[in-house]
């Protein structure tokens, strides 16, 4: 069984022989002491990075990235490393400059990005493909092939497959079986309040009645501002739980269990995913019931001050990249926890079931560690050099030995698949702040990605669009619905007429 991870002695090695190498080219090092591979590795590298990931000692997701990037170059210090930010306050802006700068072959050298969706992984003439190189040994790993590095079987790999089969983008793998989102709520307003987290949707409901009751706001829910987006969490669980019976009937090829844009654009195509499918309103339904439980004036961004830790709200959402500012914000003084989003059952629906909620947020499954690596063909195309300092960059990167080393600094630890928290975490108060994480599990429970952003991002900002005219009253599901229908056709025949090689035709 894997434990959580501390320092391996491989780990040790490994870092003694980079602070050694630091010290050598402190002491002016020639060409020749450096190691072997990538020996001649000189000039500047420019790799664009999702954030200052220099300056941000309270996201280790992201630190520990900018602490591996250094440590390659104290390996060649001939070359010179830079940092483009990614323009962009929050994930929509950045998506936009990755894609337009793609689109205008103005990316540096390589890429760091978060959640890469189709429109990126799918650009196969605008990026580098990394499949013959996944069968060829890293040059800093002991394992046969860079493939072996990766754990689960490569499964961070699967997730982000290209349509034409290639691999595009290449990603840490976070080990274990937690989840990327969940809920975090106020424990010490719980006890007050006298509920525990609900196990169903009527349960959920309830305990916000009661908290309501109480005088506090039950849940912030943000349809506006940086976070306007996260709303489409909850709804997006509520969906693929609700219409599992589809996502079995549109999961026609590998790999299994995660829908890629091909397959919802089939799913649309022949009719299996409709918008006259009732359980469409009725999950839209159950969000306008639940909306009585979010903040006053919820269409208009949030307040700039911190309402959960200032104690007057209850639940808000939260992910695993995100825990450090809960976890370390000193005006939170009271006991808090997580559980995730409990499923809608018959009790609670017509249309409920029993089946177990899967893990939303990023890919929602095992394997995934959010943030992933690219080389746009421009550098390739550019300097031969350069492609191979980001080449040899990113096998670095994700290198058993460096993996170990993220791993270590998660706020979830990398562990075996199936481990009990109580057997991750041996403090029970950790126990109660991850159990949303952990239960239930992510590991073959991932989202299927029943979603528009599936295979168009532009259409699934239409959909939001019109969710916040919904839930703000200025329009009725019907019109909604009217108004989004041809939006979906067009985007559809964009994406057939786009792959030719998905044979469209022969579809039934």
């Amino acid at each position: 069984m894997r434990k959580p991870h501390l320092l391996s002695p491989r780990l040790f090695l490994t870092l003694s022989v980079l602070i050694l190498s630091l010290m050598l080219s402190v002491a002016g090092v020639s060409s020749q002491d450096t190691p072997a591979h990538g020996a001649d590795f000189a000039g500047e590298l420019r790799v664009a990075v999702w954030g200052q990931i220099d300056q941000a000692p309270d996201r280790p997701d992201v630190t520990v990235v900018h602490n591996l990037f250094q440590q390659w170059q104290a390996m060649y210090p001939n070359v010179e490393l830079k940092y483009d930010y990614i323009g962009g306050t929050n994930v929509s802006e950045r998506f936009t400059w990755i894609n337009t700068n793609l689109l205008a072959g103005t990316l540096p050298d390589a890429v760091m990005i978060y959640f890469p969706g189709p429109d990126v992984y799918n650009a196969a003439d605008l990026l580098y493909n990394f499949g013959d190189d996944l069968q060829q040994a890293n040059p800093y790993s002991d394992n046969a092939t860079w493939l072996e590095d990766f754990p689960l079987g490569g499964l961070v790999l699967n997730q982000t497959v290209s349509s034409d089969g290639g691999n595009r983008v290449i990603g840490f793998t976070l080990s274990g079986d937690s989840g990327v989102t969940t809920y975090a709520y106020n424990k010490t307003m719980f006890d007050e309040v006298g509920v525990e987290p609900p196990q169903t949707w009527g349960e959920f409901l309830e305990v916000q009645q009661k908290l309501k009751d109480a005088g506090y706001t039950p849940f912030l829910m943000p349809t506006a501002g940086p976070l306007g987006w996260v709303w489409n969490w909850s709804e997006w669980t509520i969906r693929e739980q609700l219409m599992a019976d589809v996502i079995e009937q549109c999961d026609i090829e590998e790999p299994f269990d995660q829908l890629n844009d091909k397959e919802v654009v089939y799913c649309v195509a022949t009719g299996k995913l409709t918008l006259e499918d009732p359980r469409l309103v009725e999950t839209w339904e159950l969000m306008k019931e639940w909306s009585q439980y979010w903040q006053e004036d919820f269409l208009a961004p949030p307040p700039d001050v911190d309402l959960f830790a200032q104690g007057e709200v209850g639940v808000i959402n939260t992910m695993n990249l995100w825990l450090g500012q809960i976890a370390r914000n000193p005006n939170i003084t009271f006991e808090w926890g997580t559980f995730y989003q409990p499923p809608v059952t018959p009790a609670d629906s017509e249309f409920g079931n029993d089946i177990a909620p899967r893990r939303v947020g990023n890919l929602g499954q095992a394997g995934s560690g959010s943030v992933y690596f690219f080389i746009p063909t421009t550098t390739v195309d550019r300097s031969p050099e350069k492609f191979a300092m980001a080449r040899d960059l990113i096998q670095y990167v994700t290198a058993p030995a460096q993996l170990d080393m993220w791993c270590s600094q998660q706020p979830i630890p990398c562990y075996e698949p199936g481990t009990p928290i109580d057997q991750v975490y041996t403090d029970p108060a950790m126990v109660v702040r991850m159990r949303g994480f952990f239960e239930p599990g992510a590991f073959e429970n991932g989202v299927a990605s029943l979603n528009w952003a599936t295979f168009d991002r532009a259409i699934d900002a239409e959909w939001s669009r019109l969710f916040v005219e919904y839930m703000g009253g200025s329009m009725t599901i019907e019109e909604v619905f009217t108004e989004f229908q041809p939006l979906l056709d067009d985007a559809v025949e964009r994406a057939i007429r786009a792959h030719p090689e998905w044979d469209a035709d022969s579809w039934e």
